[in-house]
């Protein structure tokens, strides 16, 4: 987002605020149970350095924030510390990017000239060494849509047609790049709602931003959802849609929404700045946090099944395992709940066998678990969590 310029912080980490520290608390909460596995490896080596890639325009790259450690970037930095102690940050982020610039350039310094040919090169030089990947882009391709009083359709057509060619470009040039890389993106707030306070005109310009940042969210959600991408939802924590007069700001009565925006972004106390404060950056961080640490199974459904005929092979997916790079030993093991009469499960997720005759046609459903464990050299010991997660999915039977 554009209002002003955003400085690439590149593996800057400062102390995280009380403020961010408590938010991050309360809206992201793990479902992770810690045993100690004491058996000691043969000899302690070096763990290999993992890495967290930041791309995205100026809230990626902390404008708004009083300090570096309070970017939403370096929030969450720190956060996945926990579970990946080896973890370094590396932001590329640039101010006033877009899709097209992300794409083509101009923007930051770049190395290879545009924000994607850094990043495929980072991602390049490090195989089996990242973690994650973050991004945030296609505000700006919009944010200029909004001048006056007015929505200008035509700009906001172009700007969502840019989105809808070139954010599928990044996301597949990310993994050409590295292949199965763990990406996320994001959806954004609207700041314009901070126009309600001015006044009717105002107020007719703040409903009409929360249209567009409702097209621009589902249209990101859609984009990020086809290239592999889960997506952060920071728009459902500022309750981007909620008019209803029950929020507060400096002790007036306002519409949910716009209290929200006023508190935690500098719209409304920095004559216009769209980017978030403090209080802001924290709830972006929480919002990817959600994400990033919500290992879950992905498979919805199931191929139909015909009584007394072969079923599959079919593998089940899940999303957000955790990684096996040093020091890092990730397994996943995959268990059977309830499954039809006839079929079998195994351990590495592939469900198969001959359904039984017996079964009567129509819709039943396979329930599964899938456990993940990660064994974590800490010094000369290693340290296992294991998260459980089960999914029912539906399966007919012809």
């Amino acid at each position: 987002m554009s209002r002003s310029a955003g400085v690439v912080g590149r593996r800057g980490v400062g102390a995280r605020s009380l403020v961010a520290l408590t938010i991050m608390a309360v809206l992201v909460m793990s479902a992770v149970s810690f045993s100690p596995d004491l058996t000691a490896p043969a000899s302690a080596t070096s763990p290999q350095p993992l890495y967290y890639l930041a791309m995205g325009d100026s809230l990626a790259a902390g404008t708004g924030a009083s300090t570096t450690g309070n970017r939403y970037v370096n929030v969450l930095y720190q956060h996945e510390l926990s579970r990946f102690p080896s973890l370094q940050l590396d932001n590329i982020a640039c101010g006033g990017a877009t899709t097209t610039s992300v794409l083509h350039g101009p923007g930051c310094s770049y190395a290879t000239g545009t924000q994607l040919g850094d990043a495929e090169a980072f991602l390049r030089a490090h195989p089996g060494q990242v973690a994650l990947v973050t991004i945030d882009i296609g505000g700006n391709n919009v944010d200029g849509c909004l001048s006056g009083q007015v929505v200008n359709p035509t700009c906001v057509q172009n700007g969502m047609s840019s989105i809808t060619s070139e954010l599928p470009q990044i996301l597949s040039g990310l993994e050409a790049a590295y292949p199965n890389l763990a990406v996320y993106g994001m959806n954004y707030y609207d700041p314009f709602l901070g126009e309600w306070l001015t006044g009717s005109a105002g107020q007719s310009l703040a409903r009409q931003s929360e249209s567009l940042a409702v097209s621009l969210n589902a249209l990101l959600a859609q984009l990020y959802t086809t290239g592999g991408a889960p997506t952060a939802d920071p728009a459902t924590l500022f309750q981007t849609t909620d008019f209803a007069l029950t929020g507060t700001y400096l002790g007036a009565t306002e519409p949910q929404n716009v209290a929200d925006v006023c508190n935690w972004t500098l719209f409304c106390s920095g004559n216009g700045n769209i980017h978030a404060n403090d209080l802001g950056h924290a709830l972006l961080a929480a919002a990817f946090a959600q994400v990033v640490d919500g290992f879950a199974i992905t498979t919805a459904s199931l191929p139909n099944a015909t009584p007394g005929t072969p079923y599959g092979p079919v593998t089940l997916t899940a999303r957000n395992a955790g990684i096996s790079a040093s020091p890092f030993t990730t397994t996943l093991k995959w268990a059977r709940v309830t499954v039809p009469k006839g079929l079998k499960l195994s351990s590495t997720g592939v469900l198969s066998g001959t359904p039984s005759k017996r079964l009567t046609p129509g819709a039943t459903s396979v329930t599964v678990q899938a456990t993940e464990t990660v064994r974590t050299l800490n010094g000369t010991k290693r340290v296992k969590t294991r998260t459980t997660v089960q999914a029912t999915i539906p399966l007919t039977i012809n």
